[in-house]
């Protein structure tokens, strides 16, 4: 019996035909990405001054050999500069720069999957991507040699490696996240903290209350640490001790106030409250909070205030989303408010930055979070 051609979309299986339109809407993303990195290029050019220097100068001699006084001098640094110097070796800046790119396209499609795994929802998923990918004030920080690109997507990254049910491979691949994450910047020992305490929590590798006391343990010797043990120089000490909100000098005029690379948070600390008293590093301390969740800048131009006022609404959203989740699993819940307020309070302690740059660390779980409110307001329009 004659049985008639099918034809060849017949044939296709369905898994087959969405993997095909994945990739072309990958393919199409990536490349509005790339134009709109030009744009921000063609603006701003490579930044490779003030911090960036810093890394540059490291990672050159790190080129050269001298590795043991660089992890030394910048341990907590040390994966970005590892990771500056591979992409000076192979092709210079620009490739560092394209590095950074394809880094942070990683993280976006990471919390699509995170977004996903939380909301069940597709769309908002791809949309909490697009959002991360042309958020002009993150991927501003691609176009400059600061750590800020690198280590905000490793937070992205790492994030849904914590959350996702884990083979033993996934399981060595996100123990190798955190490693990077905690060498990248000093706030990264907040994150890998609270990564490590929710993975033991969700493994149920302790019972709840030996949780609490092993958070309590840790932290209480992060900050015994953060508040005694030496700075790495003296330039970080002095805007502290100067009562400083935000960093708006190159140095302090602090007579009675001697710093050095001996000098401690602690040092700081007395200092401030013997030239004035408790409750003004009460109050500086909330000025500190509110400036690190402060967006915009009087000295930014009208364009850049209009673009990071619209990221307010990351705030807004994020209200419900925590309802949501708090509904839903607690554990993750908790693990977005305590790595934000953690994230928070150490500007609150030393001082915020002249850009935005530090709050930036907590953009991937405002994103998340952000999507998650809208999915409970969705929830909430549906039944009502």
């Amino acid at each position: 019996m004659y049985n008639a051609a099918k034809p060849i979309h017949s044939q296709m299986t369905i898994h087959t035909a969405k993997k095909i339109k994945s990739g072309i809407t990958y393919t199409v993303v990536a490349l509005l990405y790339c134009l709109f990195l030009s744009l921000i290029y063609q603006r701003t050019g490579i930044v490779t001054i003030n911090e960036a220097d810093k890394y540059i100068s490291a990672a050159k001699r790190l080129l050269e050999g001298d590795m043991i006084e660089v992890l030394q001098s910048f341990f907590f640094y040390s994966s970005y500069i590892f990771f500056t110097a591979a992409g000076i070796f192979t092709g210079g800046i620009k490739t560092v720069v394209i590095a950074q790119a394809l880094l942070s396209f990683i993280s976006a499609v990471c919390i699509k999957k995170t977004i996903n795994l939380l909301t069940g929802s597709n769309r908002l998923a791809f949309a909490g991507m697009l959002f991360f990918l042309f958020s002009y004030p993150l991927q501003y920080w691609i176009l400059t040699l600061f750590s800020d690109s690198y280590f905000v997507s490793l937070i992205g990254i790492t994030l849904y490696y914590t959350l996702k049910n884990k083979s033993s491979k996934e399981f060595s691949f996100w123990v190798f996240l955190n490693i990077l994450l905690v060498t990248s910047r000093p706030p990264g020992v907040f994150f890998v903290t609270m990564f490590g305490l929710y993975f033991l929590h969700n493994s149920r590798i302790i019972a709840t209350k030996k949780l609490i006391i092993t958070g309590i343990v840790a932290f209480a010797v992060i900050y015994l640490s953060l508040f005694y043990l030496p700075v790495e120089t003296k330039g970080y000490i002095k805007p502290i001790a100067a009562g400083a909100i935000i960093v708006d000098s190159a140095d302090y005029d602090l007579p009675a106030f001697e710093a050095s690379d001996k000098s401690t948070l602690a040092s700081a600390y007395q200092y401030l409250i013997s030239k004035h008293s408790v409750s003004y590093v009460a109050k500086l301390y909330i000025k500190k909070l509110v400036s690190f969740f402060t967006l915009t800048r009087p000295y930014y131009s009208k364009f850049n205030n209009g673009v990071l006022l619209l990221h307010y609404f990351l705030y807004l959203l994020s209200i419900p989303g925590l309802i949501l989740l708090y509904k839903k699993n607690r554990a993750v819940a908790f693990l977005f408010i305590f790595s934000i307020f953690l994230a928070a309070n150490l500007v609150a302690l030393t001082y915020n930055e002249w850009h935005y740059r530090f709050t930036l660390t907590i953009f991937p779980i405002l994103i998340v979070l952000s999507a998650s409110g809208v999915s409970y307001l969705s929830e909430r329009k549906l039944k009502n």
